[in-house]
Formats: C-alpha cells, sequence, structure tokens
C-alpha cells in the first residue's frame, strides 16, 4: 500500500522540501530534498526518535546559485531530526583550529508534531540538538 501525502514543508533559504508520509495513523517516513533533485528517505521509527538515536537524521550545506542578503551568503546549513516527547533546542556551531568561532541557536520549524527543520544561512561544521537533557552532535 503507497503512503498517502500528509505533510509538506519548503524551506525557504534553500527550496528545499520536506514530506512526511504515515502508514495508518502514524508517520513512518520522511522525504527530504531539493526541488528536481535526488530525494532523501528516512525510516522514523514507532518510539520517540529521541529514544532511538533519530533526535539529529541529517545535516548538509547547501550552495545557492545566487548569494543573497547584505553580506552576499553564499552557504546555508540545514539539518533536520525527529522530536522525543518534549521540546528540542538545536544549536549550529561553526569551528576554527583554535575555538568555537560562532555558536547559533535556531528555532526549528515543526512538521506534524513527529519532525523538525532548521535551516540557517552561513556555513557550520555541527548540529546539536538537545532534548530532555540528551545532546546528540552531528557534524555537516
Amino acid at each position: 500500500m503507497d503512503h498517502d501525502l500528509i505533510t509538506h514543508a519548503d524551506l525557504p533559504l534553500t527550496g528545499w522540501t520536506a514530506r512526511l508520509h504515515y502508514d495508518g495513523d502514524r508517520p513512518d517516513r520522511l522525504v527530504v530534498g531539493p526541488l528536481g533533485g535526488s530525494p532523501l528517505t528516512h525510516s522514523l521509527l514507532a518510539a520517540t526518535g529521541s529514544d532511538r538515536g533519530q533526535s539529529v537524521l541529517g545535516a548538509h550545506h547547501v550552495r545557492l546559485a545566487r548569494p543573497f542578503g547584505p553580506s552576499a551568503v553564499g552557504t546555508v546549513t540545514l539539518a533536520y531530526g525527529v522530536l522525543g516527547n518534549a521540546p528540542v533546542e538545536v544549536v549550529l556551531l561553526r569551528h576554527r583550529h583554535w575555538r568555537p568561532a560562532r555558536v547559533q541557536r535556531v528555532r526549528p520549524v515543526v512538521l506534524a508534531d513527529r519532525v523538525w527543520w532548521v535551516e540557517q544561512a552561513g556555513h557550520y561544521d555541527e548540529v546539536r540538538a538537545t532534548v530532555s537533557g540528551r545532546t546528540t552532535v552531528r557534524l555537516v
């Protein structure tokens, strides 16, 4: 049986889309990717993501065709993961050899109370998602 589309989001900076599909009454698959590009599919476990290591599913750098803004940003960092039973706090970090150069707290967009998304202008090296005191780190 095909999974029906229950919700989707288009990210304004990158143009990537996120589509959440379900099997029965629960979302079981997340499909993400650029318009016209190859999509990435992630299976969502039945238990909450934070309990099963799905707090951060993916993180990517996206080069923009044309830089935008006053500082001519040419790269956007995006990340996504599964929500647990508590709100998620997401921090993006950029490192230099001698120190962390920039720390940016970002507010996630939530799809169907199941998946979170963030996108931030700039090139970041690390994503940290904290849910209920447990932090998951993913390098970009």
